[in-house]
């Protein structure tokens, strides 16, 4: 059978010992004797958990002694040889599983749940069964504030808003046609996006337990990432040692493929907006020649995308300087946007465009801009005296536009 004809979904099994230690060791030396093409993951003190090939009939996928593929081996006969070494092999759950699952969890939280029926049971009794008393001043539900750092083409316009939004200050950097929005929360949003101008947003959230992650945004689509998922994954055989190419290949894929990196950022449609090969391999398990190094690894995969290293350095640290904005009510942002003028809400890759550069050109010399507006005004009531009715609601408009234009240029020259 050809690497292109194998069909299989790869488990993430957990493995557990009756005798509470490591069963990492034992665990992949079974594997290791039987040749599946497995890897493992660094054990967290509770289970083991390895990634394990299984085609839809339900055989694992291995090797024989000729290093070819071979799919004889069933996943429930894994299962049982993981039993005669005192060790539970978890691969999914069948039906007959989720039943005995549904049935412990009936035995253990029943009870409980029949007294959410009744309005008079009280909360302290539902304590008892694991469930939390609203009353034990012991708990703390208070969440960590989550570092993000949003990179993009967008100009100030967003950060405003983000600041407003979230309700917490975000500083703004810039450089070249790139832009950093950095803050901090513990609320959930959302990466605020102007058009494909502005795109992709790469957000990536920093939290202060826990693996980092990535959310890029482009065309209406999100796609998560963790680069730091699979950076401990090791293969249980010796990929180089495997005789065959093909069955060889097949592994490396499936190892380097696992956490669907590849597949996400083609759903994507970016393009050549990202390095697909360096963003993989930022992702990829230290052991097959990913990115060495946690933080190196999530600096990595935002670098795939073309963001600058400075950009990317400031958006990792612990503090950030640049041009800070707060929230100050939506009547006051609002008309700080208005004062801010196109040049603002522009994406910075077409900053040099011929109306963004005459916006500053204006903005740069405000007698001009004031000049323009009186002329408006006199060009409104000229219009607004006219016989047509059309002309007149014109005349109306513009009267209107050159008075807000006067209000806001009076305000640009007071902060100059």
């Amino acid at each position: 059978m050809s690497a292109d004809q194998i069909a299989f979904h790869v488990n993430y099994a957990s493995v557990d010992s009756s005798e509470g230690v490591d069963p990492t060791p034992i665990a992949a030396e079974l594997l290791r004797k039987e040749r599946v093409l497995a890897a493992s993951r660094v054990f967290d003190g509770d289970q083991a958990v390895f990634l394990i090939p299984v085609t839809e009939s339900g055989h694992v996928v291995a090797l024989d002694d000729d290093d070819r593929l071979r799919f004889d081996l069933s996943a429930l006969d894994l299962q049982r040889l993981f039993q005669t070494a005192a060790l539970t092999l978890h691969l999914g759950l069948t039906d007959d599983a989720l039943e005995e699952v549904d049935q412990e969890l009936d035995e253990q939280y029943g009870a409980a749940f029949e007294q959410l029926d009744d309005p008079a049971a009280a909360s302290e009794d539902l304590a008892g069964f694991g469930m939390l008393d609203a009353d034990d001043d012991d708990i703390d539900f208070e969440l960590a504030p989550v570092r993000v750092a949003e990179f993009s083409r967008r100009g100030p316009w967003g950060a405003r808003i983000t600041a407003q939004v979230t309700g917490v200050d975000v500083d703004y950097l810039e450089d070249e046609t790139w832009s950093l929005y950095r803050y901090a929360t513990d609320q959930p949003h959302m990466a605020l996006s102007g058009g494909r101008a502005d795109e992709p947003i790469i957000e990536l959230n920093l939290p202060q337990h826990g693996d980092a992650w990535v959310e890029v945004t482009a065309g209406g689509r999100t796609g998560m990432f963790w680069p730091n998922i699979e950076r401990l994954t090791r293969p249980v055989l010796d990929i180089d040692a495997i005789g065959v190419p093909e069955s060889a290949d097949v592994y490396r894929r499936m190892l380097l493929e696992a956490d669907g990196t590849t597949e996400e950022l083609q759903g994507l449609n970016l393009g050549d907006a990202v390095d697909v090969a360096a963003a993989t391999r930022a992702c990829a398990p230290e052991a097959l020649g990913g990115t060495q190094g946690e933080l190196d690894r999530v600096r990595a995969f935002v670098a795939a995308f073309g963001v600058p290293d400075a950009l990317i350095t400031a958006g990792v640290a612990e503090q950030t300087t640049g041009r800070r904005f707060t929230p100050r009510g939506w009547p006051r942002t609002v008309a700080d946007l208005a004062i801010a003028g196109i040049g603002e809400v522009t994406a910075l890759t077409r900053r040099e465009r011929p109306l963004p550069r005459a916006a500053r050109f204006v903005r740069e010399r405000p007698t001009i801009g004031a000049a323009i507006s009186a002329a408006e005004l006199a060009a409104g009531i000229a219009a607004s005296r006219a016989r047509s009715p059309l002309l007149r609601g014109l005349g109306v408009l513009l009267i209107v536009d050159a008075i807000i234009d006067m209000v806001i240029w009076a305000r640009r020259v007071l902060k100059r």
